[in-house]
């Protein structure tokens, strides 16, 4: 009733009032009447009730709602059958049968051709919004960036793929760089992941699809060892393609897409290299001191022998083993203690 009062004029309509009344409890019942009564009669809001029942048979707070004396109270008889033949004969035969009338004005009349409306644009997100967005979109490729880094590690552990491990020595190779205008390696992969460069698992493929067909161009189907990279540079292909289709979830590779095409409309300043931690190569310092000399050499001896031990170890994705840097990490640790 105070929704009907505000957005005046309107209509509060009570089907079968009788029914609802009896089905109420007194609470309601004081409610409804209160509200009504307190209502300004020039207000322009109408009540509107129906009842199959006599106005004469209803209880004593309903009649007193709808006035007879005023015509408030109106009755509705059943129409017979000749009263209904007599409401729809003309429908039926005569108007319905008709055809519309033509307007004349728009015979013939040619419509202008409008352009489609552009879409709206999108509103621009507050700083804070951008700021949320952009953490959670980064909670996301986390997750895809370990899941990559564990897809490209089980490649690399593989001794079918030690060939596609590492970038091609051009020393052994020196035409390779004439012939293959895009080298690609497991190991720059794995540095392209490091570097937040993949935003979905689809761009992670096409890399993988690229080591594929370099050696395939590379390599020539006439002599063993060329058939053999071919056939590793395959099945390399369709493990790492198992491996992303069987293991990714659906949803979560959609939601990848959503975040890449996101970010290309959102352009530069969303860019997925800020996120990416900064890497920088440090040049060891020179000690002039020949305690600290001897030192350097003993550490420097303590390296070499590591990876000469370690040598025959699985490759990784970046061609050393598990075993080797695991050597170096302590080799390190051991040079600043």
């Amino acid at each position: 009733i105070k929704e009907a009062q505000r957005t005046a004029p309107s209509v509060i309509y009570v089907p079968l009032i009788h029914l609802w009344w009896d089905n109420v409890g007194a609470t309601v019942k004081a409610t409804f009447i209160s509200l009504l009564e307190s209502m300004p009669a020039f207000a322009p809001v109408l009540l509107l009730a129906t009842s199959d029942v006599c106005h004469t048979d209803l209880p004593r707070e309903v009649r007193a709602l709808f006035n007879s004396d005023f015509g408030e109270v109106f009755n509705i008889q059943s129409p017979d059958e000749n009263e209904r033949r007599k409401f729809f004969e003309d429908l039926i035969l005569n108007q319905a049968i008709k055809p519309p009338a033509l307007r004349r004005k728009a015979v013939g009349q040619t419509l202008e051709a409008l352009p489609v409306a552009p879409p709206p644009k999108p509103q621009p997100l507050t700083e804070e919004e951008l700021k949320h967005l952009e953490e959670q979109e980064e909670d996301t490729l986390r997750e895809l960036r370990i899941f990559l880094r564990d897809v490209t590690h089980r490649l690399a552990i593989d001794r079918r793929f030690r060939a596609f491990t590492k970038p091609v020595d051009l020393q052994e190779v020196p035409d390779y760089d004439t012939v293959i205008k895009q080298p690609m390696d497991l190991s720059t992969v794995l540095s392209k992941i490091d570097s937040h460069q993949y935003l979905t698992a689809g761009d992670f493929l096409k890399d993988i699809d690229l080591i594929c067909s370099n050696a395939l161009e590379y390599n020539p189907d006439q002599d063993p060892g060329g058939r053999l990279i071919r056939h590793r540079a395959c099945c390399l292909r369709d493990t790492a393609h198992s491996l992303v289709k069987g293991e990714i979830d659906e949803d979560f590779d959609q939601l990848c897409e959503e975040i890449k095409e996101s970010r290309e409309r959102r352009g530069k300043c969303c860019s997925s290299s800020k996120y990416a931690p900064p890497f920088c190569m440090a040049t060891p310092k020179k000690n002039s001191a020949p305690g600290h000399a001897k030192a350097d050499a003993k550490c420097s001896d303590r390296t070499k022998m590591a990876l000469a031990h370690l040598d025959a170890s699985t490759p990784l994705s970046n061609g050393k083993s598990c075993l080797k840097s695991q050597a170096l990490e302590k080799v390190g640790m051991l040079e600043v203690l």
